[in-house]
C-alpha cells in the first residue's frame, strides 16, 4: 500500500515545490524550504532521486562512467571531509556542526569515521526524525544532538565559539542572506575552527532568468555566485579561504537524477509520490541539463575557510 500523502491542508501534493517564476523574500523562504523538503512524498523523492537510495541529499562528483547519483554523492562527502580535516584536524574531541543536516547522511558518516560529537541543525521536523532513526540504527546516536531550528532567525547565541568544525551541504542557496549566515557561522566557531560547505549557484555572469530551471523547483531568495561567496567569507572574518569548482559535474548529476526518476517511478508512486510531482521534476531537470550543457549557467563547488586561531 502506498504511503499516505502528508501535504498540509490546501496544498496540492502535485505542486509541492512548484515555484514557477518565483523568488522568495527573506521572510518567506524558510516556510517554503519546509514545504519543499519535509512532506512525506518529498522526503521519499529526495532519497530515491538525489540520494540514490541513501541519506545524502546533495550534488555529487563523478569519478568513473559507471557512477550514479549515490556514488557521486558519496564522493562529495569524501572530498568535503578531507577538506574539513585538512583545514583543522578532526579528532574524537572535536565538535562538528552539520548545518542544514537534512536526513543526516554526512552527520552519520562523521560519527562513524571520527567518533566525535556532532550537532545536526535542521529546519524540517520529519527529516530530523528520519535522521535520528538512522543514527540509532547505525549505533552512533550517543554522540549526536539533533536541533530543530531556522538559521534565518540567527543561530543560538549560546553557540558562540562552540564548534571546532562546521559543514554544510547545499543549504546556503536556501538562506535569506548568505552574507548574514556566514557571519553567524563565524561567530559560533571556536578560534582555529574550519568551515566547509557546498552549494549550487549561478555561474559568474549568468543571467538570473537563465537559472529558472532551478529556482522554479527550489525555495530560494536569489542564487549567489562563486565570486560573491569568496567575498562574503572574507567580510565575515574567514581566513585561508578557497574553493573547489565542480561545476563540470552538474549536467551529469541532473541527467543522473532524471534516470533515477525513470528507473524508480513505479516504486516512488507506490510510496505515495504523486505522478504530477514527478512530471514537474522531470521537466525541470531536463531544462537544467540542456541549458547547463549549452550555456553552463549553473556553478557548483565546495568552499573552505578558517576562523583565525591555532592551526591544529
Amino acid at each position: 500500500m502506498g504511503a499516505k500523502n502528508s501535504s498540509p491542508k490546501g496544498i496540492d501534493a502535485n505542486q509541492t515545490g512548484a515555484y514557477d517564476g518565483k523568488q522568495f523574500s527573506e521572510k518567506e523562504v524558510a516556510d517554503k524550504v519546509v514545504e519543499q523538503y519535509n512532506e512525506a512524498h518529498a522526503r521519499t523523492f529526495y532519497k530515491y532521486v538525489m540520494g540514490g537510495g541513501g541519506m545524502d541529499i546533495h550534488f555529487g562528483i563523478f569519478r568513473k562512467p559507471t557512477d550514479g547519483v549515490y556514488e557521486a554523492s558519496k564522493h562529495t562527502n569524501a572530498r568535503m571531509l578531507q577538506m574539513l580535516d585538512w583545514a583543522n584536524p578532526i579528532t574524537k574531541d572535536s565538535h562538528v556542526l552539520d548545518l542544514g543536516s537534512g536526513h543526516g547522511g554526512i552527520s552519520h558518516e562523521i560519527l562513524q569515521k571520527y567518533g566525535c560529537n556532532v550537532t545536526s541543525y535542521n529546519i524540517a521536523p520529519d527529516q530530523n526524525a528520519d535522521n535520528a532513526a538512522e543514527a540509532k540504527r547505525l549505533g552512533v546516536d550517543a554522540k549526536q544532538t539533533i536541533v530543530q531550528g531556522n538559521f534565518n532567525d540567527g543561530l543560538p547565541k549560546e553557540w558562540k565559539d562552540k564548534f571546532s568544525h562546521v559543514i554544510s551541504c547545499e543549504v546556503f542557496c536556501h538562506a535569506a542572506s548568505q552574507q548574514a549566515l556566514l557571519k553567524e557561522i563565524h561567530s559560533c566557531m571556536a578560534p582555529g575552527g574550519a568551515l566547509v560547505f557546498s552549494d549550487i549557484m549561478g555561474a559568474d555572469g549568468a543571467d538570473e532568468k537563465a537559472l529558472k530551471g532551478f529556482t522554479d523547483r527550489n525555495a530560494t531568495s536569489k542564487m549567489s555566485r562563486p565570486s560573491q561567496y569568496r567575498d562574503y567569507m572574507i567580510k565575515a572574518g574567514f581566513v585561508s579561504t578557497g574553493w573547489y569548482d565542480g561545476s563540470q559535474h552538474l549536467e551529469h548529476y541532473f541527467r543522473g537524477m532524471l534516470k533515477q526518476i525513470h528507473d524508480n517511478k513505479s516504486a516512488m508512486m507506490a510510496e505515495g509520490v504523486p505522478e504530477g510531482y514527478l512530471g514537474n521534476w522531470s521537466a525541470s531537470l531536463t531544462e537544467r541539463a540542456e541549458i547547463q550543457e549549452s550555456k553552463g549557467v549553473f556553478a557548483w563547488g565546495i568552499f573552505e575557510g578558517r576562523k583565525k586561531g591555532p592551526a591544529f
